[in-house]
Parts: structure tokens; C-alpha cells; sequence
């Protein structure tokens, strides 16, 4: 019969070895489940940030299209005055060596 006591042991030993694994296992099913949440959670925030983020890419992209465009057209302005600037520098020296030739012209007043 001690046989039949050493049977009765290990019985016992492996039924509480076989609940504490089912409580072991229990536990971590909940630890993965709460791992999951936690990790859909943070997917879910993630992604609303990333969102944020996009808009944000998306309205400075607008902005510097905006910008490029009105750069384009200050070019274009700046082209025009620079051209009518050349235009009136011609004209002025010009004028300057016609009064050059005029006052050559002028006869000289004797001193007197």
C-alpha cells in the first residue's frame, strides 16, 4: 500500500501542477488580450496622429504652391521694372550727351 499512497501523491502533485498551469495559462490569455487592446490603442492613436500630420503636410504644401505662385508673379514684375529702369538709364544718358553736345556748342564768354 505504500505504493498505492506514493500513486496518491504524485495524483495529487500533478493536479495541483495541472491547476497551477491552468492558472498560469488563464493569466496569460488575459495578459495577451490586455496586449492587444493596448496595442489596438495605440495603432488607433497612431494613425490619428499620422492623420493630423498628413493634413498639416497637406496645408503647408498648399501654402508653398501659393508662395511659389506669388514668387513667379513678383519675378515677372521685378523682369518688367528692370527692363523699363534699363529703358530710362538709355534715355537719361542720352539727354546727358545731348546737353553734353548743346553745351559744346555754347560759345564761351570772354572773361572779362
Amino acid at each position: 500500500m505504500a505504493g498505492d499512497d506514493e500513486l496518491e501523491r504524485k495524483v495529487r502533485k500533478l493536479a495541483i501542477e495541472h491547476a497551477e498551469t491552468r492558472w498560469l495559462a488563464l493569466h496569460l490569455d488575459d495578459d495577451v488580450k490586455e496586449i492587444r487592446q493596448e496595442l489596438r490603442t495605440m495603432r488607433t492613436e497612431q494613425n490619428g496622429r499620422f492623420d493630423a500630420i498628413e493634413r498639416e503636410l497637406d496645408e503647408h504644401g498648399r501654402k508653398l504652391d501659393e508662395h511659389g505662385r506669388l514668387l513667379q508673379e513678383h519675378g515677372g514684375k521685378l523682369q518688367e521694372h528692370d527692363s523699363r529702369f534699363d529703358s530710362v538709364d538709355a534715355q537719361l544718358r542720352s539727354l546727358t550727351q545731348m546737353v553734353g553736345q548743346v553745351l559744346d556748342r555754347i560759345p564761351e564768354k570772354p572773361a572779362g
